[in-house]
C-alpha cells in the first residue's frame, strides 16, 4: 500500500491556500474538497473534488483516490459563519452553516473511520475557532454548530482508538486570512488588544500543531488552542 494521503474538507479555505503555497505539507498527496473553485492553487499533489455541502453529497467518489493509502489524515477546514444576532436569525441561515459546520464533518468521518479502521491508524483534525466558540455576538449559528462538531470529535476520540485512531480539535485565534482581512480598522485594533501579544498567528503555527497531531499517537480528545492567547 501507499503509505500517507491528506483529505481536506473546506480546501478552498484562505489558510488552507496559504499552507499548500508555503508547501508545508511537503508534496505529500492531498485529496481536497472545495466548494468554491477561487483562487485554487493548482498542483502535482493536488487532487480537487467539488461537494456542495448545501445539497447531497455522495462521498464515494474519492473512494478510488484513497482506499490504497496505509495512513489517512482527515482535516476539517470547511466552515461557514452567518453574522446576525439571534433574533434576525432564519432556520434557513440556521440550517446552512449546521450543513457545512456540522453534517458535512460527520457524514465524511462515517465515510472515512472504516478505512482507518481496515488500515488501524488513523488521524481526525476539526478546525474550529476561539472567537467563535466563546460566544461572540452575530455567531449563534456558527458557534452552536462548531459546538457540534468538536462533540463528535470528542466521541470519535473515545470509541475508535483502539483502532490507532486519534481526533483532535484545533482552535484558531485571529491569523490574517479570509474574514479577519474584511473587518473594519476599529474591530482589529480591538482584536489585537485582546491578544497579549498584540498580533495576529502566522500560518506556520498551524501546520506544526498539525504536524504534531499527526506524529503523536498518544494525543487524543485535545484541544490545542493557537491563538496568542485570545480570550
Amino acid at each position: 500500500m501507499k503509505k500517507k494521503i491528506f483529505l481536506v474538507s473546506g480546501a478552498s479555505s484562505d489558510i488552507f491556500q496559504k499552507l499548500i503555497k508555503k508547501n508545508y505539507f511537503d508534496n505529500s498527496q492531498i485529496v481536497g474538497i472545495y466548494n468554491s473553485s477561487k483562487n485554487l492553487i493548482r498542483e502535482k499533489n493536488i487532487i480537487y473534488v467539488n461537494f456542495n455541502f448545501s445539497k447531497k453529497f455522495n462521498l464515494k467518489k474519492i473512494e478510488k483516490l484513497i482506499k490504497d493509502y496505509r495512513k489517512i489524515i482527515f482535516i476539517n477546514f470547511a466552515s461557514r459563519k452567518v453574522d446576525k444576532i439571534f433574533s434576525d436569525i432564519t432556520i434557513n441561515d440556521y440550517m446552512k452553516d449546521y450543513n457545512i459546520n456540522t453534517l458535512s464533518y460527520f457524514k465524511i468521518c462515517k465515510f472515512i473511520i472504516p478505512f482507518m479502521i481496515k488500515n488501524n491508524w488513523g488521524r481526525i483534525i476539526n478546525i474550529s475557532s476561539t472567537g467563535g466558540e466563546r460566544g461572540d455576538i452575530g455567531t449563534t449559528t456558527y458557534t452552536s454548530t462548531k459546538l457540534a462538531s468538536n462533540g463528535i470529535t470528542n466521541i470519535i476520540s473515545k470509541e475508535f482508538a483502539r483502532f490507532g485512531i486519534t481526533a483532535n480539535t484545533l482552535k484558531l485565534g485571529n491569523f490574517k486570512t479570509g474574514m479577519f482581512l474584511n473587518l473594519e480598522e476599529k474591530f482589529i485594533k480591538k482584536i489585537l488588544k485582546e491578544i497579549p501579544s498584540g498580533k495576529t498567528g502566522e500560518i506556520e503555527n498551524i501546520y506544526k500543531a498539525i504536524k504534531y497531531l499527526i506524529d503523536s499517537n498518544y494525543t487524543n480528545n485535545s484541544t490545542i488552542n493557537i491563538d496568542g492567547g485570545y480570550r
